[in-house]
């Protein structure tokens, strides 16, 4: 295991994808006030949905919305954190860059889905 990890280059795979889907999710912050914050490492990235940008307050509400709303999409993701208003994305590995866009655009489509 160890050995593929290293000759396919795995790791490094992670670091660029989580690097592209953490920009691309920041980006997604600016343009809908609901994520209050993008956090996280590599593939190990949160998501956390507020009710208000000012003042942070959680929206487990929203966040149980989106996870179900994916699933019909054909996405698995589950939230997380202390008020659950968190999305927890742990995809695997061996991701590629066409599976991280494609998640972008059903999150964008959810999204825009809601009346803030």
């Amino acid at each position: 295991v160890l050995r593929t990890i290293q000759d396919e280059k795995l790791q490094e795979n992670a670091l660029v994808q989580g690097e592209f889907l953490k920009r691309e999710l920041k980006e997604l912050q600016e343009r809908y006030p609901v994520i209050g914050d993008v956090r996280g490492e590599g593939l190990f990235l949160g998501v956390e949905l507020v009710t208000d940008p000012d003042e942070k307050v959680p929206n487990p509400k929203l966040a149980s919305i989106i996870v179900e709303r994916l699933k019909t999409l054909g996405v698995l993701l589950d939230r997380d954190g202390p008020d659950g208003n968190v999305l927890c994305i742990k995809p695997p590995i061996i991701i590629e860059r066409k599976d991280l866009e494609d998640f972008v655009e059903k999150l964008v489509i959810i999204l825009s889905e809601q009346k803030f």
